[in-house]
């Protein structure tokens, strides 16, 4: 097996999502038996056939052990996009109550920058093709052949 992918969720975060599980669940979601690859919360699918996870929102089905990892990447670089933009919503509400310093322009850029590197690796990793184990195997064979 490989890295164990999963997110530390604190206390407060596992009960908004209880509390959003039984929300979607007296609105129709039924509760499934796979859990979150990121956080290992249980999934729920919707009315619509959408399967989402209470703390992350719209999740991926995976089957292999390469979708796993990729879909623990991606939750993870989700997760580190919002906390960026609360940072990013944290300087908007100082410059609004006390103006803005070099430092805090300085600071938002490199937010900024942040934000903008993880949406492009996020992008990349969901336009890579995903190769099975077995794919994987064969090319490695028909390379030794070469």
């Amino acid at each position: 097996m490989g890295v164990d992918m999963v997110e530390e969720i604190d206390r407060e975060t596992r009960e908004l999502a209880l509390r959003k599980a039984v929300e979607l669940m007296r609105s129709g979601a039924t509760l499934l038996s796979e859990v979150c690859p990121v956080c290992k919360s249980p999934l729920l699918k919707l009315r619509s056939g959408e399967i989402v996870c209470p703390i992350h929102g719209r999740v991926m089905v995976v089957k292999t052990e390469e979708e796993i990892a990729e879909a623990g990447v991606l939750g993870t670089l989700t997760e580190l996009e919002k906390r960026v933009a609360r940072i990013l919503g944290t300087y908007v509400r100082k410059i609004d109550k006390e103006g803005s310093t070099y430092e805090d322009a300085r600071d938002i850029v490199y937010w900024l920058d942040a934000l903008e590197r993880i949406e492009r690796i996020k992008q990349v990793l969901k336009h890579l093709p995903v190769q099975s184990e077995e794919e994987v195997g064969k090319a490695q064979r028909k390379e030794d052949r070469r």
